[in-house]
């Protein structure tokens, strides 16, 4: 099992090697075509970096010229920290046993530009991150300014004592709304109803369906008049 043993100062961690592979950042930062093997019975407490390394090469029968480490739960992008040296490698023992005494050790064969690689991607991480920011404030800013319409103006009534001009002279717009026709889900728009012209001449005036009136005298001209003009008996 992994971790420190009961020799004091000794440390016996579980160091997944990957090797004979390479690196690449398409489509992000990945090491594939590689080979694995897995130490566990090394005491890299009593080691140095150098000795470190000559256990590497040991391993993998070959030169290890670069080398990182990185936790597996973590993507190489936020995780993947090189081995240089001694301070390096304490840190590496450190964050090893604060993972239940595993991590994993990637060989570099290519010394490519794996840090550079590392440094873009953060930085079209963070440029997408902006974009959809800044698409999420378009679309509540969109939501917020709804132009607000005016309401419709209010043409006062005069009563007639003809209550059956008082009533259809102004019929209120939802009388004309089949409350029963939920077809289109209340997307349908309001119908708009002609206003009668009283300038207009007495012999071309003819109701019209839903036509308004602002008075039951207008609506009482209209009548008579289109009926002296189409020869109706009054």
């Amino acid at each position: 099992m992994a971790g420190p043993s009961n020799a004091k100062g000794s440390t016996y961690i579980q160091v997944d090697v990957h090797y004979d592979g390479m690196f690449s950042p398409i489509p992000h930062l990945i090491y594939y075509l590689n080979q694995k093997t897995s130490i566990t019975d090394v005491d890299f407490g009593g080691l140095n970096f150098k000795e470190f390394i000559h256990v590497l090469e040991d391993v993998t029968k070959g030169k290890c010229p670069v080398v990182y480490y990185c936790l597996g739960h973590k993507s190489m992008r936020d995780g993947l920290t090189p081995l240089k040296n001694d301070d390096d490698y304490r840190r590496f023992l450190d964050v090893a046993h604060g993972n239940e005494g595993k991590i994993n050790v990637y060989i570099d064969h290519y010394n490519d530009s794996v840090l550079d690689w590392i440094e873009e991607e953060k930085e079209e991480k963070n440029v997408d991150s902006e974009s959809s920011d800044e698409d999420k404030d378009s679309v509540m800013s969109d939501a917020l300014s709804v132009d607000h319409e005016p309401d419709e103006e209010v043409i006062p009534l005069t009563k007639s004592d003809d209550p059956f001009l008082n009533y259809i002279s102004v019929v209120p717009r939802d009388e004309f709304v089949d409350e029963d026709d939920d077809s289109d889900n209340g997307t349908k728009e309001a119908p708009i109803y002609p206003f009668h012209d009283s300038t207009q001449k007495w012999d071309t005036m003819q109701p019209i369906l839903g036509m308004r009136f602002c008075n039951p005298q207008e609506l009482k001209q209209l009548v008579s008049n289109y009926a002296v003009a189409n020869g109706f008996n009054l």
